[in-house]
């Protein structure tokens, strides 16, 4: 699968908050994608549409921030700086 399906699979599964559903190597694979900051909180559009809720995979209820693809660190990303 190529990188942007791939940060399309992840930033779906956080924003649905299947992430933390799901087993916990989905979990830990879309977190990198957070921790290397290629996708970001997007305050705009939860401010706009309000956080995400949902159930985790312990029954335990969340709200969090939607989140975006940051463009400009993907492009970092792709030329290896």
């Amino acid at each position: 699968m190529s990188l942007n399906k791939n940060i399309k699979a992840a930033l779906k599964l956080i924003n649905t908050g299947q992430w933390l559903q799901l087993e916990g190597s989905i979990g830990r694979w879309c977190n990198d994608f957070i921790e290397s900051e290629v996708i970001i909180k997007d305050e705009k559009a939860t401010k706009k549409k309000g956080p995400v809720k949902f159930r985790d995979g312990y029954g335990r209820w969340h709200n969090q921030y939607r989140f975006k693809i940051n463009h400009l660190k993907l492009e970092e990303v792709r030329n290896g700086s």
